[in-house]
């Protein structure tokens, strides 16, 4: 706006290492048997270094087998963390931005004056920056529920993300800009790059985000 990016990167990782230990493992082979077959038979291969190699093949074939298993262990642990996830979906999230996508008809936020002020004005844009809405908002002190009827902006269609902008103004009007946070029910769970992001209409909302959820009405 929890996340996964260790155990994605473990699986990718482990992948990765384990398909380079087995294309090394089988040219270590290749080169095993090339050298039985082409060594000097007066003067054979050192049985020291031989069982080396042979040592070194065990270790390989070893490491091979752990990676494999880190694959498989970080795999479903993904899997688990995925199902997890899922448990959001269809949930109503108070997300920390200013950002909410229009769902259902309207968009919600909740913005926090910090202390008593001669006046409040709201702004919304839309995800091109441009101007939707403005108006007056309450100026005591405190958090204030805001939500905007689709019916009433111009232009703007189911899943837009708009942005809320709230300014108190003193008696001097010096400005103070207002903590904003906004809602949305989330639609789906992604995955990128080993990160948990949810989606709710056009917005995309990291995990770390969400301060509460709510139970679906």
């Amino acid at each position: 706006m929890t996340t996964v990016s260790s155990v994605a990167t473990t699986t990718t990782t482990a992948a990765t290492s384990s398909s380079a230990l087995t294309l090394d493992m089988n040219q270590f082979l290749q080169i095993l048997v090339t050298q039985l077959k082409t060594q000097n038979p007066l003067e054979p291969t050192d049985v020291t270094d031989f069982t080396n190699q042979l040592v070194g093949y065990a270790q390989l074939g070893q490491q091979t087998a752990t990676n494999d298993t880190l694959t498989a262990l970080s795999s479903s642990l993904t899997a688990m963390l995925t199902a997890g996830s899922a448990d959001y979906i269809g949930k109503t999230a108070e997300i920390d931005s200013a950002d909410a996508p229009v769902q259902n008809g309207s968009a919600s936020w909740t913005y926090t004056v910090g202390s008593d002020a001669a006046a409040t004005t709201l702004a919304v844009t839309n995800q091109d920056g441009d101007v939707v809405w403005t108006g007056t908002g309450d100026a005591t002190a405190g958090q204030h529920a805001f939500s905007l009827s689709q019916a009433d902006l111009t232009g703007v269609e189911d899943g837009d993300v708009l942005t809320l902008t709230s300014v108190s103004s003193d008696a001097d009007g010096v400005g103070t800009v207002n903590a904003v946070t906004a809602f949305a029910t989330l639609d789906a769970v992604t995955f990128d790059s080993g990160v948990t992001a949810y989606q709710a209409g056009d917005a995309v909302i990291a995990a770390d985000d969400i301060l509460k959820l709510y139970a679906s009405a």
